[in-house]
C-alpha cells in the first residue's frame, strides 16, 4: 500500500498520480500534513461526483452530513463491501483516523476481492456466477407527509422489485437481486466484494438474505471463501491523521475487536467518482 504525503494544495500531477495508484492497487494511504476537516473534504471533493447518504444510525461529525462515525461498539466486524446489499453502494470509501486505536488493537482489516476471486476454485466461481443474492430491505428515509399508508413504488435500478413507500413509518422497502461479484477496473477481471460474510443482524436495514434459495452458503463454499480470504487479509496499523482511499467495488473491509475504546475513525462515502471507471488502465491498454 503506497503512502502519499498530502499537502494542502493538490496539483493536477498529484491527482493523476493518485488516480493511477488507486486504479492499479485499489487502495491509497495518505499522511495528512494538516489538521483541517474543511481541507480534507476539499481534497475528497476532487475525486467525487456525488456522495452516498450514509446510514442514519451513524453519528454526523463536524456538522457535516458527509462525514460520519464508523459503526459504534467494540465488536469485531467481518469482511464486507460497504452497503453492497443496496443500490446506494459507494464506489469509494474513505477512512480518516482522528485517534488511532491504543496499542494497535481494533485494526481495520482489508481483503482484495480481485485476488480472492482469482484464488477461488472453478466450482465455487461457477456457483457465484450462476446465483444472484436476494436482499430484502427496509430503509429509513425522509418522506413528504402528504400521503399515508403504503404506496407501490419503483427504483430505476436493475435488480429492484417489490418496492413500496411506507409513509407512516418513513421507510422504503424492496427486494434487491445482485451478484456477489463485481466488474473490476481491469477489463475482464472480477472481484468478490459483497455482504455475504457478515451476520444478518449486523445491518438493521437488511431483513433477509438468500442465495440459491438458501439463507446461508453451502458449507464447502463458505469454508473455502473463509479460509482463502483470511489468508490474504491485510491489517491497517493506524496513525493519527491517516486518510485511506478504498475501492469499495474491489476491496472488502472489516475490523478486529476493539479492546480499548481509544479509537476515533470517521468515514466519507463517494457514491460516484469524478473520474472514469478503469479509465487510466484502459488508456494504457490502448
Amino acid at each position: 500500500m503506497k503512502t502519499i504525503n498530502l499537502q494542502k494544495k493538490l496539483s493536477v500531477k498529484n491527482k493523476s498520480e493518485i488516480i493511477q495508484e488507486f486504479e492499479f492497487n485499489g487502495i491509497v494511504r495518505f499522511k495528512v500534513l494538516y489538521n483541517s476537516v474543511k481541507d480534507i473534504m476539499g481534497f475528497v471533493d476532487n475525486f467525487t461526483l456525488s456522495y452516498t447518504n450514509d446510514a442514519m444510525r451513524r453519528n454526523i461529525r463536524f456538522n457535516n452530513k458527509k462525514i460520519r462515525d464508523v459503526d459504534v461498539g467494540t465488536r469485531e466486524i467481518r469482511l464486507h463491501s460497504e452497503t453492497s446489499f443496496s443500490p446506494a453502494q459507494p464506489e469509494i470509501i474513505w477512512f480518516y483516523c482522528i485517534k488511532p486505536p491504543k496499542d494497535n488493537f481494533g485494526k481495520t482489516t482489508l481483503c482484495d476481492g480481485m485476488q480472492l476471486w482469482n484464488d477461488l476454485s472453478a466450482e465455487t466461481k461457477s456457483f457465484f456466477l450462476a446465483n444472484p443474492v436476494k436482499y430484502e430491505l427496509k430503509i429509513p428515509i425522509e418522506i413528504n407527509k402528504k400521503h399515508k399508508g403504503k404506496k407501490k413504488w419503483y427504483l430505476d435500478v436493475p435488480g429492484v422489485s417489490n418496492c413500496f413507500l411506507d409513509y407512516d413509518k418513513n421507510l422504503i422497502e424492496f427486494d434487491y437481486y445482485k451478484y456477489a461479484i463485481q466488474e473490476s477496473r481491469y477489463p475482464d477481471k472480477l472481484c468478490f466484494a459483497n455482504h455475504l460474510l457478515v451476520p444478518l443482524n449486523s445491518e438493521s436495514q437488511l431483513l433477509q438474505r438468500t442465495i440459491a434459495g438458501r439463507k446461508s452458503l453451502p458449507k464447502n463454499i463458505n469454508s473455502e471463501v473463509a479460509s482463502k480470504s483470511k489468508r490474504i487479509t491485510q491489517k491497517i496499523n493506524w496513525k493519527k491523521n491517516d486518510l485511506i482511499m478504498i475501492d469499495n467495488f474491489r476491496f472488502m473491509h472489516g475490523r478486529e475487536k476493539i479492546v480499548h475504546k481509544h479509537r476515533d475513525i470517521v468515514t466519507i462515502q463517494t457514491k460516484t467518482a469524478s473520474f472514469g471507471y478503469g479509465d487510466f488502465i484502459r488508456k494504457l491498454k490502448n
